[in-house]
């Protein structure tokens, strides 16, 4: 079984392949690549799947050395290390924990994204089928327009 030590350097490892991929995805979503959005999606699902067995690994090493779960329970352990390795790994959890908001953040932005462009695929397709756009329409009132009031154009 691996160490904590390692499983750190193996997730850092996989969060930086994680924010690659990220970074491909933002690249297709900005340029119109949408075609290389399927296996940037499978690649993070795969790089997701291998971070949460990580995790767990190493939460599971640290209950063996009665430790609590999550990050508590990885301070508490770095703390009992000893002095001459602490700085070390103490570097190394923090590099961890700044790559995981760092891919959250950028992970979010991302979906942001995707949600803009969904939005402007439906209106564009809306367009196509004739649908109406008074759901968008708002009054002098600042409320939405019905449109229940208004006749059709050339009816008596």
């Amino acid at each position: 079984m691996a160490s904590i030590e390692n499983l750190l350097q193996e997730e850092l490892a996989a969060l930086g392949e994680f924010l690659a991929a990220i970074a491909a995805e933002r690249r297709a979503l900005t340029d119109g690549a949408l075609d290389v959005l399927p296996g940037t999606t499978e690649q993070k699902s795969a790089l997701a799947a291998r971070l949460a067995k990580l995790e767990s690994q190493r939460e599971a090493l640290l209950g063996d050395a009665r430790q609590t779960a999550g990050r508590e329970g990885m301070e508490s352990w770095l703390a009992s290390q000893p002095t001459a390795s602490r700085g070390a790994l103490q570097a190394r959890w923090n590099a961890l924990l700044e790559a995981a908001a760092k891919a959250r953040s950028e992970n979010a932005i991302n979906g942001k994204l995707i949600a803009t462009r969904l939005q402007q695929n439906q209106q564009a397709l809306g367009g196509l089928l004739g649908e109406s756009s008074e759901a968008s329409t708002y009054g002098a009132d600042g409320q939405r327009s019905s449109g229940a009031n208004r006749r059709t154009l050339g009816s008596a």
